[in-house]
């Protein structure tokens, strides 16, 4: 048995580490800076601060990645996710989440064949704001946390501080 326990011992050893000779993975690079997210994020936090609310965002790459997020003081830890879910089917699905929503009622087997795709990845309810520019998607922003309808706001106000920035670096 100890002959055995060594050859095998000695065959991990000597062969290479498993995924050593891989190629590496392919990513596809961010279309939206840190900076630009950051843009984002402090633009929304301005919207619910002036009127003392509270609310969590963040901003995802064309891939659904995130690239920024923000949790305001007081607000639930689940709202984080809400707006991730909210940026990430945004971005995914090229929509609001607010239009997404409305595919429950109008055509439910489209709003339960997303749900099923994309297994607790995507929240569809109104918050989640597709990223564009030039025509071409760059990633979307999810807000969660304030009352209905206002989230979009929020999100659309960080916009507005993101197209700033944009219009500044021309």
């Amino acid at each position: 048995m100890k002959a055995f326990v060594l050859v095998a011992l000695s065959l991990c050893i000597a062969q290479p580490a498993l995924g050593q000779n891989a190629p590496p993975p392919i990513t596809v690079p961010s279309s939206l800076s840190l900076a630009e997210a950051r843009a984002i994020v402090d633009g929304a936090v301005a919207y619910p601060r002036e009127q003392n609310m509270r609310m969590a965002i963040v901003v995802v790459d064309q891939a659904g990645y995130v690239v920024a997020s923000e949790r305001m003081d007081g607000i639930s830890p689940s709202n984080m996710r809400f707006a991730e879910g909210k940026a990430f089917a945004s971005a995914m699905l090229r929509a609001t989440t607010e239009a997404l929503g409305d595919l429950a009622k109008s055509r439910p087997d489209r709003y339960h064949g997303i749900m099923n795709m994309y297994p607790g990845r995507v929240y569809l309810v109104g918050g989640g704001v597709p990223l564009v520019t030039d025509g071409k998607l760059v990633g979307a922003v999810g807000v969660a946390g304030l009352p209905q309808g206002v989230d979009e706001k929020a999100g659309r106000a960080g916009m507005a501080a993101w197209e700033k920035l944009r219009d500044a670096k021309k």
